[in-house]
């Protein structure tokens, strides 16, 4: 952006989802978009849930 910050778009097609938001540093962009994706779920992988050690 112009005013030295990011723009970001989070968008899933699936979920009829469609976010932009700002931020000012990469570290914060990393955070959000990593805690985004841990909340998707794809029916067609593993949990990857591990129970029995």
């Amino acid at each position: 952006m112009d005013e030295g910050g990011y723009e970001v778009v989070r968008r899933d097609a699936g979920r009829l989802e469609h976010d932009v938001t700002t931020s000012a540093g990469i570290n914060d962009i990393a955070r959000d978009l990593t805690i985004w994706m841990a909340a998707r779920h794809f029916p067609e992988q593993p949990t990857g849930q591990v129970t029995d050690f």
